[in-house]
């Protein structure tokens, strides 16, 4: 295998389908919305995308039966005319970060492969790994039109005023590579502390996907698992006090001090 492949089981008939991506990343956020989304849609797998440029290794599954890693594609077809039909990819891994030019071989290869079915605008997920959280993390976005700016401005978003910052990996490649094609898109990056299955940035991040496309997803498995979530984390948290505790040095009783 000198370059990636696709494999495909199925070719759907779709109306003017967006393509949603949810790869691994930072705090899984985006392959948690993704898989989320899937089976709340009770979406249909039909193609498999297998890459030279993914790790060279094989995830073993039940039984020991070994699999290549893959990132595999699903669609789901509106019953509501006035939806649109998704076509959404989650998978084993992305890119490692060292092989620039793998990850535009195989984003590219994702872009052909959408396009043969009409595909026009794409909707990333990811996270964005920030030191602490206050409240409910944040969703940033960023777009591929300054136009777009303004017809998300009723979103629950963020964008940013300033230049600088990059999206690095499938999330913001995608977009980049879209744009040369004439492609719409948005990427979505729900604030994360990076360490920890983010399941709270990842229900974020799909509630702004699911008030974009105008559907009714439910979010009780996300947060279910965003309260497991939390326990860790507290739990975690606890620990590093209790460590941090053994490793200050006990205090000194101060020395009866006598006038002269």
């Amino acid at each position: 295998m000198k370059e990636s492949v696709i494999f495909v089981y199925e070719r759907p008939e779709l109306r003017n389908p967006v393509f949603i991506e949810g790869l691994p990343g930072i705090g899984l956020v985006g392959k948690l919305a993704a898989e989320h989304l899937i089976q709340e849609l009770d979406a249909k797998k039909f193609a498999d995308l297998y890459s030279p440029h993914f790790m060279h290794q094989v995830i073993i599954k039940k039984n020991s039966v070994v699999e290549l890693m893959k990132n595999e594609f699903y669609y789901w077809k509106s019953p509501d005319t006035d939806h649109r039909d998704l076509i959404i990819i989650t998978g084993d891994m992305q890119v490692p970060p060292t092989d620039s030019p793998g990850h535009f071989e195989v984003a590219g290869k994702m872009l052909d492969f959408v396009q043969e079915f009409g595909t026009r605008e794409i909707i990333t997920m990811g996270g964005y790994q920030v030191p602490e959280i206050e409240g409910e993390p944040k969703v940033l976005a960023s777009v591929t039109h300054e136009e777009m700016v303004e017809e998300l401005k009723d979103m629950p978003v963020v964008f940013r005023e300033d230049e600088g910052g990059a999206i690095v990996g499938a999330a913001g490649l995608l977009l980049g590579l879209g744009k040369l094609r004439g492609m719409r898109g948005v990427c979505l990056l729900g604030e994360s502390l990076g360490y920890i299955v983010d399941a709270k940035a990842a229900k974020a991040v799909l509630s702004v996907v699911a008030q974009m496309l105008n559907l009714e997803i439910d979010m009780s498995a996300l947060d279910e698992r965003a309260k497991e979530t939390e326990e860790i984390l507290r739990k975690v948290q606890e620990m590093q006090r209790a460590m941090l505790e053994q490793q200050m040095p006990p205090a000194q009783e101060e020395e009866d001090r006598g006038y002269l």
